[in-house]
C-alpha cells in the first residue's frame, strides 16, 4: 500500500511540472506581443526596457522558464499585466470563490443523485424510476448556460426571487473566510449558479447508483439478508446501498474535475467573481501570467482530486491489489 501511495504521488507530481512546462511555452509562442497590452509604443527605449526588466521579460527564454519555475514553488507567480498585482493574492480570492461554488453544486449532486439512484433501483419500473430518469437525462442534454439563462430569466427577471449574478449585494461586505458561508446574502446570491452546475451532473451519479444497485440486489448476502427477516429499508440502506457506492465513488472524482473545468460557462453567465471569470477576463486583456497561473491551478486541483480518489479508493474496497497487478 506505501509503494502505492509513493508512486500515485511521484506520478502527480511529475504530472503537474509537465503541465506547468507546457502552459509556459504555450503562452510564448501564441501569437501577438504580450508586452503590447502594458508597454506603450510612444515610451522612450530606456522605459520600455525598464517596463520589461519589471515584468520578468527582457531575460532569454531559457532564463525565464528557470525562474518561471522557481516561482511556482515559492509561490512568486510575477505580477498581472493589466493591475500589476500580484498574481498568487488574484488568485488565490477567485480559487477559493470557485470551490465555494462547486463545493456547493457537487454536494447536492452527490447526496440527491445518490439518494435517487438507489430508490430508483428499488422502485425499478415504477413512476419514480422513469420520471427521474427522464429529467435527468434532459437536465444533462441542456448546457449550463441554457438552464443558467433560464433560471435567470424565470427566477431573476421575471418573479424576481433571486438575484442575477454576482456574490453579494452592491452595498454589502461579506465576511472573511468560514463565516462566508452563513451568510444570507451570500448563500441567496450562491443558490442559482450552483443548482445550474448540479442539475448538469446530477445524472451521472443517479444513473450510476441505480445500476450498481440492480447489480448488487441479485447478490447471494442480498437474499440472505431478505430471508433474515430484515425490513426491505434495512436491507436497502445497510446491505444494498452500501456495497453500490464504490462506483460513484470512483466517477465522483473525475465529475468534479469536470465540473471544476466547466465553473467557466456557470461563473460567467452569473458573474461569479471565481477562476472560470479570471480567465475569461485574463485571456480577453491578454494578461498571460494571470491566464496562465489560473490554468495550472486548476490542473493542480484535478490532479490532487484524482490522486486522493485513487488513494481512498484502494481503502475502501480492499479487494484491489496494488502491488504491480499481483494478488
Amino acid at each position: 500500500m506505501q509503494e502505492f501511495i509513493i508512486r500515485r504521488i511521484i506520478y502527480a507530481i511529475f504530472t503537474i511540472f509537465a503541465v506547468a512546462t507546457i502552459l509556459f511555452f504555450i503562452f510564448r509562442i501564441m501569437p501577438g506581443d504580450p508586452t503590447a497590452q502594458i508597454i506603450s509604443p510612444a515610451l522612450d527605449a530606456a522605459s520600455q526596457a525598464r517596463m520589461k526588466e519589471a515584468f520578468g521579460l527582457d531575460k532569454p527564454l531559457s532564463i525565464q522558464y528557470v525562474l518561471y519555475l522557481k516561482g511556482l514553488v515559492t509561490l512568486e507567480w510575477g505580477r498581472s499585466f493589466t493591475s500589476s498585482k500580484p498574481v498568487f493574492d488574484i488568485l488565490i480570492y477567485r480559487f477559493w470563490n470557485t470551490i465555494f461554488l462547486m463545493g456547493a453544486a457537487m454536494c447536492f449532486t452527490l447526496i440527491i443523485g445518490t439518494g435517487l439512484g438507489m430508490l430508483m433501483a428499488w422502485k425499478r419500473g415504477g413512476l419514480l424510476d422513469v420520471g427521474a430518469t427522464v429529467s435527468a437525462l434532459v437536465l444533462q442534454s441542456a448546457p449550463p448556460f441554457v438552464t443558467g439563462i433560464l433560471f435567470l430569466m424565470i427566477l431573476s427577471y421575471q418573479l424576481d426571487v433571486f438575484p442575477t449574478g454576482g456574490m453579494n449585494t452592491p452595498g454589502m461586505r461579506l465576511p472573511s473566510g468560514v463565516a462566508m458561508l452563513f451568510n444570507k446574502d451570500f448563500l441567496h446570491h450562491l443558490f442559482l449558479p450552483a443548482m445550474t452546475s448540479a442539475f448538469y451532473y446530477l445524472a451521472t451519479p443517479m444513473l450510476i447508483m441505480r445500476d450498481s444497485m440492480l447489480e448488487v440486489t441479485g447478490s447471494d448476502y442480498i437474499e440472505l439478508a431478505q430471508a433474515k427477516g430484515l425490513s426491505p429499508k434495512m436491507v436497502m440502506i445497510k446491505h444494498a446501498a452500501r456495497n453500490a457506492l464504490l462506483p460513484v465513488f470512483t466517477v465522483s472524482s473525475v465529475m468534479i474535475g469536470f465540473a471544476l473545468g466547466g465553473q467557466v460557462i456557470v461563473e460567467k453567465v452569473f458573474s461569479w467573481p471565481g477562476m472560470g471569470l479570471l480567465i475569461v477576463e485574463a485571456a480577453s486583456s491578454h494578461d498571460y501570467p494571470v491566464a496562465q497561473a489560473t490554468f495550472l491551478m486548476l490542473a493542480v486541483v484535478i490532479i490532487v482530486l484524482n490522486l486522493l480518489a485513487d488513494i481512498s479508493y484502494c481503502y475502501l474496497d480492499p479487494r484491489i491489489s496494488v502491488s504491480g497487478g499481483k494478488k
